[in-house]
């Protein structure tokens, strides 16, 4: 055996047999709890650890790659000098080494980027670029289905990977490099793989998230190593230079999806064609967004993503008919790899394919050698051989729940045929005096619940990962997975029938379809009518970060411990995971102690409102929850709020008026959480919007109260808040002799004159809820004298026609959020109200590109921003300074940019960050 192999195998036995010594001092426990031998020695799983270790380090604490590989030679060295004289201690020297190396290469992976890649050259907002690259796939087309909500009918968009070669700086060309996204508004252009194309577009950095829990794309792009994102018109804004002269491995694989996705579509149903594509070739474009919901909250949604069962099915088909056809033992083994090796390029090689794959080949392996290799060691070389080729992986919640449900249907397995006792003479004896069809019944049955329990290891497994993650509890796939299993696998032996028959046979490739089709629809029922039982899923939090290291630091402490037929029942688990649930519920029994102040947080919406009010005695208020355009991205943005601050029910849901950007999002929070009562305006109810009809009925549906409010009415809230409305008057407001500003109809007002206006008050403090008040409406409103208040939520997300002078004035705030993107008069409005009450009290304007969080009190009033996935303190600014003379007040879109415009980058081969900041434009 190597040296280093056994100075770590050594290290590992001698970690078991110290355990072994540490269990000792438990001798109240009964006989049989406890592991009595050493653990197995399994070098490689030591060795995975490491490396996961070194690599964690690596990805989330700021090191220099040189200074750890160093380190790593070094302790190779020190390896080598204590290995010849047989110390101890070696072995772990080693992992050290291993460790650092890890540390080092996660390093360079996660934060080194060529110098000259296109996203330093961009920034968070769009600007005009024009670039020469390669196509690295072909676009396809994400349908969009109509919804009122989000503005009618949508026109579908197109998405494909371009490898950046040159982007044009002024009137020439600069070398570029790096990976953009690439966003075709429209249906997809015919270009095909490795075409070189010139695109003109706006080119731009992924957004951080600008909500505390909010999915972080920017990290995604980091570590896909994808940094920038281009989008464009339409198809004719990009220009074929050169079609590629030969087939490539790329232009190949895209056109055996395509002629794949074919055959499915021409075999299959429509309405399953698109679901067959995501489940056998991994294509989830043709899946339409409300598809999914039923996968996703019954816990089934891994079937639309092709995972290591699909893996595991097509290898266990493939021996089932190597053993039907006699095909010799080696050749089966060898077709076997090749097959999974191909079907994995095939559907993309993601982490858990490539994880399955690495397993069902280090199994080939061992059979073609006469040796059966450990489930657990082929993980564990699957999980070396993954951080080696891409450390980030190991912060994607796919690649952890991917490795986590393996190891524990590995551990499952083996814990289960260890604790059967099979063997026993007695056993035998009685089996035999029993009939043949007893015997298969008893024994079918046996697989049933051994099926049942394995699925329910699983789903206890990966449960608090998933509501971490996905805020969502699913006991319903407890029994739903393991019932469907025979469907997807069903589906898939049809799917491939299909596939390979398509050009051969159209009647055997119609009778696989056949299959597929009737699976796959049996399956869609079942999911959708799982979806519907009361119970079988709940949106939660999520548990806190320390319960849920808890629970995994205690799994591995039982295995560890536990002795093996202690493993086995399922009153261990069950009673081991009550004892942990009480500990996190009585944790959240007894909150940490804060003193008692209204909270506000303002969410980072886009063109849209959000806000959070959090009374003394623990209440919730929501103001509107809408984006422009993107209802569900509204959703999103504020139960991530909500969940981050614990929150699973809203007491009082406000809509200010019947614009979509204030309430789009108003569906997912009625699904999400459970809502006390619904507040609106009289005008809202009376609008003719389709959109407005759908969230009415939406909320009757779910059996939400639903209230009009008007001027004078006070909303029962907190105990210790008041909620008053101030407008609008119950009458209405009533045409105005001068015509209404901005988009009313001289017959009545807008929907924005009629916002519903609340004054939310605590401890002498005030916060001022307006919607989008404008028109005569807001003159009449700032004419009534409003009074004053200690924050401002700007109007009409801080246009000029809120009247910001005038505003400022009559309120005299101290902060003025203004819940909106920054438009080209954004320094006139800031200034408009910054300077309305005077050089002494200037009020502070802040803008919601990251979530405003306000804390309100008797004594005090602290504000801060989340900010690169933190909060950060707002300071306070000082008075403002004056305009200097000849100097545009105007933002940056005041004057066009220009595609031309020259670009800054840097020199050096590579550059180190976070992430490649913006440079100045030239």
């Amino acid at each position: 055996m190597p040296p280093h192999v056994d100075s770590i195998g050594r290290a590992a036995a001698r970690l078991g047999r110290n355990r072994d010594r540490s269990v000792a001092w438990l001798p109240s426990l009964p006989e049989g709890w406890c592991r009595r031998g050493p653990l197995p020695s399994r070098p490689l799983i030591v060795v995975a650890v490491a490396l996961a270790l070194g690599t964690l380090l690596g990805l989330t604490v700021t090191l220099v790659a040189p200074a750890c590989w160093s380190a790593a030679v070094v302790a190779l060295v020190a390896w080598g000098l204590l290995a010849r004289r047989g110390h101890p201690s070696a072995g772990l020297v080693l992992l050290a080494a291993v460790a650092l190396t890890g540390a080092g290469w996660a390093t360079a992976r996660w934060r080194l980027f060529p110098a000259d890649d296109l996203a330093w050259m961009l920034g968070d907002r769009p600007q005009p670029i024009v670039v020469e690259g390669r196509l690295l796939d072909a676009a396809r087309e994400r349908p969009r289905p109509a919804d009122p909500l989000r503005g009618g009918s949508l026109p579908p968009t197109s998405e494909c990977l371009l490898e950046v070669t040159a982007v044009r700086d002024g009137e020439t060309w600069r070398r570029a490099g790096g990976r953009a996204v690439l966003v075709i508004d429209g249906p997809a252009p015919a270009c095909a793989v490795d075409t070189r194309v010139l695109v003109w577009g706006r080119g731009s950095c992924p957004m951080a998230p600008g909500n505390p829990g909010e999915f972080d794309k920017r990290a995604r792009a980091r570590q896909e190593r994808t940094l920038s994102i281009i989008r464009v018109c339409g198809a004719e804004c990009l220009e074929e230079i050169a079609r590629p002269s030969r087939l490539t491995i790329g232009g190949f694989l895209d056109a055996l999806r395509s002629r794949g996705e074919g055959a499915l579509a021409a075999h299959l149903s429509p309405a399953r064609a698109p679901l067959a594509s995501a489940l056998i070739l991994g294509t989830r474009e043709g899946l339409a967004g409300n598809a999914t919901e039923p996968f996703m909250v019954t816990g089934t949604v891994h079937i639309l993503s092709i995972s290591g069962l699909h893996v595991a099915f097509l290898a266990g088909g493939l021996f089932v008919v190597a053993r039907f056809a006699r095909i010799p033992r080696g050749a089966a083994l060898v077709a076997v790899a090749l097959v999974t090796g191909l079907y994995m390029v095939l559907v993309g090689a993601q982490t858990p394919v490539l994880r399955a794959t690495l397993v069902v080949w280090l199994a080939c392996l061992g059979g073609a050698f006469g040796r059966r290799s450990a489930g657990i060691n082929a993980l564990a070389t699957a999980a070396i051989l993954v951080l080696v080729w891409h450390p980030p992986e190991l912060l994607r919640i796919g690649s952890q729940l991917s490795f986590l449900s393996t190891a524990v249907l590995v551990a499952a397995a083996g814990a289960r045929a260890a604790g059967r006792r099979d063997d026993d003479p007695i056993a035998r004896l009685i089996d035999r005096s029993r009939s043949p069809l007893e015997r298969w019944l008893r024994r079918r049955g046996r697989d049933l619940t051994d099926l049942l329990l394995v699925g329910a290891a699983v789903w206890l497994a990966s449960s608090p990962l998933v509501a971490s993650s996905f805020h969502v509890v699913s006991p319903v796939g407890l029994v739903l997975n393991p019932l469907i299993a025979p469907l997807v696998g069903l589906a898939m032996v049809g799917g491939f029938v299909c596939l390979l028959a398509a050009p051969c046979s159209s009647t055997l490739a119609g009778l696989g379809g056949a299959v597929c089709d009737g699976a796959l629809a049996i399956l869609d029922l079942a999911v959708g009518l799982a979806a519907r039982i009361p119970g079988a899923f709940a949106w939660v939090a999520g548990p806190p970060l320390w319960w849920t290291i808890g629970w995994y630091v205690g799994m591995v402490g039982m295995f560890l411990v536990l002795a093996g037929p202690r493993l086995v029942r399922p009153a261990t688990w069950a009673g081991a995971a009550a004892l942990w649930a009480g500990v996190g519920m009585l944790a959240t029994a007894i909150p940490a102690p804060k003193p008692a102040s209204l909270g506000m947080i303002a969410a980072a919406m886009g063109h849209g409102c959000g806000i959070v009010v959090q009374g003394p005695g623990g209440r919730v208020l929501v103001y509107d929850a809408g984006r422009l355009g993107a209802g569900v991205a509204a959703g999103r943005g504020i139960s991530a709020v909500l969940w981050s601050e614990g929150v699973g029910r809203i007491d009082t849901l406000v809509i200010s008026h019947a614009d979509t950007d204030h309430f789009n999002g108003v569906p997912d929070l009625i699904e999400r959480f459970s809502v006390g009562r619904v507040v609106v305006p009289g005008a809202f109810l009376e609008s003719p919007s389709p959109a407005v009809e759908a969230i009415v009925k939406a909320i009757r549906s779910a059996g939400i109260p639903l209230t009009v409010a008007h001027a004078g009415d006070e909303i029962p809230f907190d105990p210790l808040c008041r909620v008053r409305v101030l407008h609008p008057a119950a009458a209405g407001i009533g045409p105005d002799a001068r015509g209404s500003q901005v988009g009313a109809d001289r017959r009545g007002p807008s929907d924005n004159e009629t916002s519903l206006v609340m004054s939310v008050e605590s401890a002498g403090r005030r916060i001022l809820l307006t919607g989008d008040l404008e028109g005569p409406a807001l003159d009449r409103f700032v004419a009534a004298g409003p009074g004053a208040c200690d924050v401002l939520i700007a109007p009409h997300h801080g246009s000029l026609a809120s009247l910001p002078a005038a505003l400022a004035r009559a309120t005299t705030p101290r902060y003025v959020i203004v819940s909106g993107v920054e438009g080209p008069r954004w320094e006139e409005v800031r200034r408009g109200y910054e300077s309305a009450a005077g050089a002494d009290a200037p009020a502070q304007v802040v803008r919601t590109d990251g979530a405003v969080r306000l804390r309100l009190s008797a004594s005090r009033l602290d504000v801060s921003q989340f900010r690169g996935g933190r909060w950060r303190a707002l300071a306070a600014r000082s008075a403002p300074a004056p305009i200097a003379e000849g100097v545009s007040a105007g933002g940056p879109d005041d004057v066009e940019a220009d595609a031309t415009a020259p670009l800054t980058s840097s020199s050096g081969h590579y550059r180190d960050s976070s992430f490649p900041p913006p440079a100045s434009g030239g």
